[in-house]
């Protein structure tokens, strides 16, 4: 069959180059899908976003291996790799051997140009220091915080580094080098879990309520809040492939598109894209009230409607921080090498409702936002710069822009929330409200009586 293909084609253009026969062949080669890729180039070329991408200490796989303002902590590899053969009391020979033959086996993770100058036994090595590195900074931050050898400062830029798209290593090389320790499964699932929780950490409430979610940690996990399905999030991480897979997958189970979304969109398919984009500032006047969702998923934002007058915006809690942007954006560059957009939609969602400071003043004043990054207007450039070059799914909470939508349209509720809001939101307005309406009917009736007095019987 190809054969004819190609006979046609010569047939119709004599002079047909080659590549117009090579795009028919049936031979020819698909691009090959790394499970661990680079970051794309058309995010690469955002200037204010660049620096996300790179790691600040640490390289982690061969895509930054070897540079030169990396180097120093190259030193502390070697020292890890002996820490961890002397805390396994295995020599380090049949360690290195076991990670040798995985090695065999992960090359292909990575894109082949940036493997092509290290033979096997290079890739070897550098699995074999970096998996270390790796287990023994993980086991150190949460068993033996005195063998880390690091200040804070480093250990941050290094849990930062760790969830970089293009400093990752395979989880086959890890979990080898963990089953030295003598560690079950779960509990070196739950260091890796834990390690994920502590990056993606919600805002903090009181310390009461920090002492209670602590008691309380195990029973939400019996009760499995996290995934829709009843099955913990946190009990299927064999799935991922590397630490930012690991991570995505832990907060961003559940479905961002309603059951429906597709066939309802079908109906009204020009509508569809044309949900206002409202401020946060904005729909709380016209009495949306917002609401930390009860997980810290990023696809747990909801629309609950209560009552007669009580509309409510659920939205996953965020601490927003140093590292918040890098961990963003290496979250969407993920997933716009496998097509997907659960992160990309969430951070697209948030725009939409951070235009100015006050827009994050009143996400932050009801606990959905916890910016420790600096003033209010910085974490509204944040969310402004991430999404600027984003495009979301556009059925993505199509459910809740929907209900939005309408609310926005209720000029009615608009007068009506507008009037709570300013005679009702805090006590004294209250009672200066009551005190006020109070008078005028004493004034009324005072009027009254002198204008048509009671007569005595």
């Amino acid at each position: 069959m190809s054969e004819i293909v190609n006979n046609e084609i010569h047939s119709a253009s004599p002079r047909c180059d080659d590549w117009l026969v090579s795009i028919m062949s049936p031979e020819r080669k698909e691009p090959k899908i790394s499970t661990i890729p680079r970051v794309p180039s058309m995010f690469r070329k955002i200037q204010s976003n660049k620096d996300c991408y790179d790691p600040s200490v640490v390289s982690i796989g061969p895509y930054h291996h070897g540079e030169e303002k990396l180097m120093e902590m190259e030193k502390l590899k070697d020292t890890y790799a002996r820490q961890f053969a002397e805390d396994t009391k295995i020599p380090i020979q049949e360690i290195y051997n076991a990670v040798e033959a995985v090695a065999k086996n992960v090359k292909d993770c990575y894109i082949e140009d940036s493997t092509k100058n290290l033979d096997n036994q290079q890739f070897a090595r550098m699995m074999f220091l970096d998996g270390c590195f790796v287990v023994q900074f993980l086991f150190c931050l949460y068993q033996q915080p005195e063998n880390l050898e690091m200040s804070r400062h480093d250990a941050a830029l290094v849990t930062k580094d760790l969830f970089l798209l293009e400093n990752q290593l395979p989880f086959e090389v890890l979990t080898k080098l963990m089953s030295f320790r003598k560690l079950d499964r779960k509990a070196w699932m739950k260091i890796l879990t834990d390690f994920c929780d502590q990056v993606r950490a919600s805002p903090a409430g009181t310390e009461l309520k920090e002492k209670i979610t602590k008691i309380f940690r195990g029973l939400q996990k019996s009760l499995t809040i996290r995934n829709p399905q009843g099955i913990a999030a946190r009990d299927r991480p064999a799935d991922a492939a590397h630490l930012l897979e690991l991570l995505h997958k832990q907060f961003c189970s559940g479905t961002i598109v309603s059951e429906n979304a597709e066939k309802s969109s079908s109906k009204n398919n020009s509508q569809m894209n044309w949900y206002r984009y409202y401020p946060a500032e904005e729909l709380r006047n016209i009495g949306i009230h917002f609401k930390p969702s009860k997980t810290d998923l990023f696809t747990d934002v909801q629309f609950k409607r209560r009552w007669l007058i009580t509309r409510s915006l659920y939205i996953p809690p965020l601490r927003i921080d140093s590292s918040t942007k890098s961990l963003l954006l290496n979250l969407v560059a993920y997933e716009a090498c496998l097509n997907k957009s659960r992160v990309t939609s969430y951070v697209c969602f948030m725009d939409s409702l951070i235009d100015t400071p006050r827009d994050v003043q009143v996400l932050r004043s009801k606990g959905i936002l916890l910016n420790t990054l600096g003033s209010d207007e910085q974490a509204a450039e944040l969310f402004n710069q991430i999404a600027s070059h984003l495009i979301p799914d556009p059925y993505a909470y199509i459910q809740v822009k929907s209900s939005i939508e309408k609310e926005h349209r209720k000029v009615i509720r608009k007068w009506v929330a507008m009037w709570l809001r300013v005679y009702f939101n805090s006590p004294w307005t209250f009672i200066a409200f009551v005190a006020a309406t109070f008078t005028i009917i004493l004034t009324a009736i005072q009027t009254y009586i002198a204008l048509f007095p009671l007569k005595d019987r």
